[in-house]
């Protein structure tokens, strides 16, 4: 092979840099050898580095250029074939020829001869590459006929071989999942490692299961019903796994995402569980000792809490690794017990006491084993065992003197005593015994003490009974800590130890004397651990002790006598009333406690010197103490109490000189946890992320706000595919289309992202070309990887926070506007009576009337199911037939709730068929469409019994209130139900609600007298309110003026009570009847059915209308003001013969219509109609009479030209006044 070309000798031998100089994206790196036929090189490129062949051309009459054609042949046909790495690329020009390739840096010469040395499955993965790479070459074409047989008859293909080899030399797993799932990670398709590490992570699972023979399975299960006693559980040990292994290991320092590695060491650690022993030794171990010195702390700590689980899992330590501990492990934790960050010290400090554990079992085990096999070991047992023991005394000691107190609590309840059982009685004495004392000098940290109290039982049962003269003083010193947890604690040590027998007869009569106090403690957990500690010492004595020594001194404490000490809840119920907290705490503040104690220890002697049958006769206390004895004997501090208090007298004095000492200590710490920011000496660091930005106008906000939440509806477009094959570099090099782009960073702009910005979307999904599997191979798109998982969390939830800000800003701007919206009627204004149009085109009851704000239109709803809508404007004029503009008449049954809708432009209308019709205004035409509805379930919900309206800004919400209680906010911006309320039953059916103007709350009514007031934010019930009659709710309306204010008319006497929702008190009633006020038991007919409240130069007013078909005014400021302002179409009645008097009725303002004496007596007095003569004949047409001949049903006001006012009545008569 090119012996011809090379014996051409050249005139001058140049280097192989020499030629790669004509080559500008190649730069010379290394040289890879050099030959007379070949000269290598290494080079770097923008793609990385890669192999470069140069062929040095001396004859120019070589045919090149079909062996460059060649070449390119063998790489477009080996394209597909994934274990195939042919030359890449082939240049040819005048002075060499050159043939590219990817470097690799390891070959499998290279691997074959490192460390872990490959195992005999690997090996045999790796010829199945081999002839799997061979057999894709055979597809293409016969580029290699057969494999080499010194029989030329028995040379077979590579198919062939892989054939006959399956199940025998390959596992049949090759062929059916692992041949296949790893081309998803050496497809064209090139996946991060962050990427494969997420695929990995989601599938290991299902990996280890289908790696798993069947039956090594069935054994599995099997000794797992037998071992389901024990701790340990069977697991199964997969060879295979050592490739998923490699895979996963190879990924480990191409990491960049906490996520990512968190991900890692969770499938390192499944793979533990069902690998060998050698793969975690030689393979595992070392990579998660590469986390361990991660940069990010999290990664360390969960680094750390993986070791020491994998560790535990090596059962059978090869003879080899019998030293690792301490020549490997422990040296690379080192570092660790220094770490900067307490979280990290935290996670050794918790998983020291089991590494320890894991060690001294290696060591013990690789001594069994050499004791076996009959090998001499190379050093004693003993040797190796006093080197383990200091290097992790070195490390406990440090641990248990670290300037947090984190650490140290860490370690104290997470294995001290397996720490014991390691060391030893003598190192448990002097190194964990000795520093866990000095915890309680810190008077700070009370969790630190009380740790101190829940573990020390372990370590002194551990050390034995010489320890008690050591432990007591330290269970005096807890009894009076300032914590009262923390003396609970030290008690029920106390009480662990005597059951043990740690503590001597002389020390448990010491602590007796000490806590039998505690048995009068307004602590109840204190109280039950006193009396715990009590039946255990009981059990330990003898009888003798027992009556003695136990009884004399319980006696001050008992109520009744008690045989059975024993027994803690026979003590327990014999024990006396304990003292007051408030009392206790008041003794324990009281500057000067001695004083007190003498003052009660001088009224304890008089009340003993007193004869039987006398008052005690006490000497007046100290001048400094009198206040407080005044507010103690309020408290409840009797002569009893002051005993109680004289018993503890001793321990009150210790616990006030301890909070004075730790006060002066902490100089303003808070025991709670709290955090005085203000304290601190150099200011925190923080981030600011402006909610609303001040380079964006309104209009800017809301459109984007709007292109936003279109963008989260419209589907991934189709051009966004092609993004899935790039892989991370790609994207990070060249970027992607608008939609995938990152968008601006917040500390940069602060602004909201434009409709393209990149948070819109799930991040997390990305439409991507699949293979046979159901997933896919590109589970994340590219923003994820150019912003960690926590980053672009923050900044999503940054980007929602400014948008719910901006919805609030809008949602508050569309309150105060309609707030400061010019109310009907003007300033001025005073309704004159004169009837302006009576129109008659409705066929049954008006039942709402609703004026369109900003125009001179309102519409009308009837019982006919018609819905009209009529023009003011046109109605000023004269000889003018007022006709309806625009009619409605498809929905089904009568109408009985209308409001305006959607900005003005529309009508909310519901039927009692269970139908809620929103109906668009045609400007320019005469009729209306339906642009949304809903049908109720009238079996259910029944039908609507009265609608509203608000726009919050963020939401367009429809709320109507159905028969059967439910009270449902409709958003008209999006599909669904925006939120629903459920209003009990029992408390009557829904008549009427009210929305508050701020809408922040909503109050109905109900046929049984309820007012129920609901908070629109929580969405839950404030106040309930009921009529003292129990009256039926007719209608509800807010007060003008006063925002906690509802006006509420109810069935008979005409009567509109005001009701505070605040304080549920009804503040001022409306009476319009000949009963006497607020009677409950003689009742008008007439009821007021329609109110319509509003302020005319500050002042608040109310039209009410109802059966009596008078239309009045009433003056909520000025009963005197108050007058008829619209009599009966047949009614004597007139402002003449009517007064408005107040007076006050159990705390209410009633404000009560009289009707004055008439001097002519042709008239009747009572509120209804008179009837009159005949009339006389009028020439002419009749002209209808200017009041109604039917109760009002509904009232309103529209401005045009002028504001008039709007009446409509049972008779389906709407009539119009000014």
């Amino acid at each position: 092979m090119g012996n011809q070309l090379v014996g051409i000798a050249p005139s001058q031998i140049f280097p192989v840099e020499h030629y790669l100089t004509e080559h500008s994206d190649m730069h010379f790196d290394s040289n890879l050898g050099s030959t007379r036929f070949f000269k290598v090189a290494r080079a770097k490129t923008q793609e990385g580095l890669i192999v470069v062949k140069v062929f040095a051309i001396h004859d120019p009459t070589l045919p090149l250029a079909l062996h460059k054609s060649r070449l390119e042949e063998i790489r477009s046909k080996l394209n597909s074939a994934v274990n195939c790495l042919p030359f890449q690329k082939a240049v040819l020009t005048d002075k060499a020829g050159f043939i590219m390739r990817e470097y690799v840096k390891y070959s499998l010469y290279d691997r074959i001869s490192t460390r872990p040395f490959l195992t005999n499955i690997e090996k045999r993965w790796i010829a199945f590459q081999v002839l799997y790479a061979l057999h894709q070459c055979h597809k293409v074409g016969e580029l290699i006929r057969d494999m080499l047989q010194k029989d030329p008859t028995r040379r077979q293909s590579a198919e062939i071989y892989l054939d006959q080899q399956k199940g025998e030399v390959f596992p049949e797993y090759f062929y059916s999942f692992m041949q296949s799932y790893m081309l998803i990670f050496s497809a064209p398709m090139i996946l991060s490692p962050d990427e494969k590490i997420t695929r990995l992570k989601k599938d290991i699972s299902n990996i280890i299961n289908i790696l798993i023979p069947e039956n090594q399975r069935e054994g599995e299960e099997k000794s797992s019903v037998d071992c389901s006693e024990k701790d340990e559980m069977p697991t199964a040990r997969v060879e295979g796994l050592v490739i998923i292994t490699s895979l996963v290991t190879s990924c480990i320092r191409g990491l960049r995402h906490c996520t990512s590695k968190f991900h890692c060491l969770d499938i390192l650690l499944e793979l533990s569980a069902h690998t060998s022993d050698e793969t975690i030794l030689d393979r595992i171990l070392p990579y998660i000792f590469y986390l361990v010195h991660d940069p990010f702390p999290r990664v360390r700590v969960r680094a750390i809490q993986t070791l020491t689980k994998c560790m535990a899992l090596v059962k059978n330590v090869p003879c080899s690794d019998a030293n690792i501990f301490p020549e490997y492990v422990l040296p690379s934790l080192a570092p660790v017990v220094n770490d900067e960050v307490v979280i990290v010290r935290a996670a050794y400090a918790e998983n020291i006491a089991q590494l320890a554990e894991t060690a001294l079992r290696f060591l013990e085990h690789c001594q069994v084993t050499s004791a076996l096999q009959g090998d001499s070991p190379r050093t004693s047992y003993e040797t190796e065992l006093q080197t383990l023991h200091e290097m992790i005394q070195q490390i406990v000691a440090t641990l248990l003197t670290d300037p947090q107190n984190l650490v140290k609590q860490t370690l104290m309840e997470n294995g001290i005593t397996k720490l014991c059982v390691f060391f030893g009685k003598q190192k448990a004495n002097d190194v964990l015994l000795s520093h866990m004392i000095t915890f309680l000098n810190d008077k700070e940290d009370k969790q630190l003490r009380g740790s101190f109290f829940d573990c020390i039982v372990g370590v002194a049962a551990y050390v034995g009974w010489h320890s008690s003269p050591i432990l007591t003083p330290l269970l005096q010193q807890g009894l009076t800590d300032v914590e009262e947890f923390v003396t609970m604690k030290a008690i029920n040590a106390m009480t662990a130890l005597t059951e043990l027998g740690l503590l001597n007869k002389s020390a448990l009569y010491d602590l007796l004397n000490e806590t039998t106090c505690f048995l009068v403690h307004p602590n109840l957990w204190v109280r039950q651990a006193i009396v715990g500690f009590v039946s255990a010492m009981s059990r330990t004595l003898n009888m003798v002790d027992v009556q003695c020594k136990v009884m004399a001194a319980l006696q001050p404490y008992l109520y009744h006598p008690l045989i059975q000490v024993d027994k803690e809840m026979l003590l327990l119920n014999a024990l006396g009333p304990p003292i007051p907290r408030v009392v206790y705490d008041s003794v324990i503040k009281c500057p000067d406690i001695d004083l007190l104690l003498q003052t009660l220890k001088d009224r304890q002697r008089a009340r003993a010197d007193i004869r039987a049958g006398h008052v005690s006769q006490y000497i007046e206390p100290p001048v400094v103490l009198r206040n407080l004895f005044r507010r103690l004997t309020s408290e409840g501090m009797t002569d009893g109490v002051e005993d109680l208090v004289l018993l503890q007298a001793r321990h009150l004095k210790k616990i006030q000189v301890y909070s004075n000492i730790l006060d002066g200590k902490t100089g303003g710490y808070k025991a709670d946890g709290k955090i005085e920011l203000s304290n601190l000496k150099t200011p925190l660091p923080c981030h600011t992320i402006p909610l609303l930005p001040l380079n964006m106008t309104k209009t800017e906000i809301t459109a984007a706000l709007q292109a936003r939440k279109n963008q989260r509806l419209k589907k991934v477009s189709a051009q966004d595919s092609h993004i899935g094959t790039m892989n991370e570099e790609w994207q990070h090099m060249f970027g992607t289309t608008d939609q995938h782009s990152p968008s601006p960073r917040l500390s940069d702009t602060g602004s909201i992202s434009p409709p393209g910005g990149s948070m819109v979307g799930d991040p997390h999904v990305s439409p991507q070309r699949s293979f046979d599997t159901d997933h896919s191979l590109h589970e994340h798109s590219y923003i994820q990887y150019r912003f960690a998982p926590c980053r672009l969390e923050l900044r999503q939830l940054a980007q929602r926070k400014q948008e719910l800000h901006s919805i609030a800003v809008k949602g508050r701007e569309w309150t105060e506007q309609a707030a400061w919206r010019p109310a009907l009627p003007p300033p001025g204004w005073r309704l004159r009576g004169s009837l302006v149009a009576h129109l008659h085109e409705h066929r049954g009851a008006i039942n709402r009337l609703a004026a369109i704000p900003e125009t001179p239109l309102f519409a009308s709803c009837s019982s006919d199911g018609y819905i009209r809508i009529w023009d003011c404007g046109k109605m000023e004029g004269r000889n003018i037939a007022n006709r309806s503009r625009q009619v409605y008449n498809r929905q089904a049954g009568a109408l009985i709730g209308l409001t305006v809708c959607e900005n003005n432009q529309s009508l909310a209308s519901a039927s009692q068929s269970g139908s809620v019709f929103v109906l668009r205004i045609e400007a320019n035409s005469n009729k209306m469409s339906v642009t949304h509805s809903r049908q109720l379930d009238l079996q259910d919900d029944g039908c609507a019994v009265d609608v509203n309206y608000f726009d919050s800004g963020s939401q367009s919400v429809l709320v109507y209130a159905t028969m059967y209680g439910s009270i449902v906010g409709w958003d008209l911006r999006s599909p669904g139900t925006a939120w629903k309320l459920d209003n009990d039953l029992k408390h009557g059916v829904i008549t009427s609600f009210c929305l508050d103007a701020h809408q922040s709350w909503l109050t109905i009514g109900t046929s049984s007298g309820f007012h129920i007031c609901w908070d629109l934010r929580f969405q839950l019930p404030i106040s309930t309110i009921i009529h003292p009659t129990g009256a039926r709710v007719r209608k509800v309306i807010c007060h003008p003026t006063e925002q906690s204010l509802v006006l509420s008319s109810v069935q008979g006497n005409n009567e509109i009570s005001m009701w505070n929702l605040e304080t549920q008190f009804r503040q001022a009633v409306l009476w319009a009847s000949n009963a006497p006020p607020l009677s409950l038991s003689e009742v008008s007919s007439h009821s007021v059915n329609a109110m319509y409240a509003s302020s005319i130069d500050r002042v608040p007013f109310l039209f009410a209308g109802g059966t009596d078909m008078r239309l009045r005014y009433w003056d909520l400021d000025s009963p005197s003001g108050s007058y008829l302002a619209i009599p009966a179409a047949n009614d004597t009645l007139n402002m003449a013969t009517l007064a408005y008097k107040s007076r006050l009725i159990d705390g209410t303002n009633v404000v009560q219509e009289v009707q004055l004496k008439q001097r002519s007596g042709g008239g009747s007095g009572g509120m209804g109609s008179q009837r009159g003569g005949e009339e006389s004949p009028r020439p002419g047409p009749d002209q209808p009479q200017a009041g109604h001949h039917d109760g009002i049903s509904e009232i309103a006001m529209c401005q045009a030209s002028q504001c008039f006012l709007l009446s409509g009545s049972r008779d389906g008569v709407i009539k119009v006044w000014k």
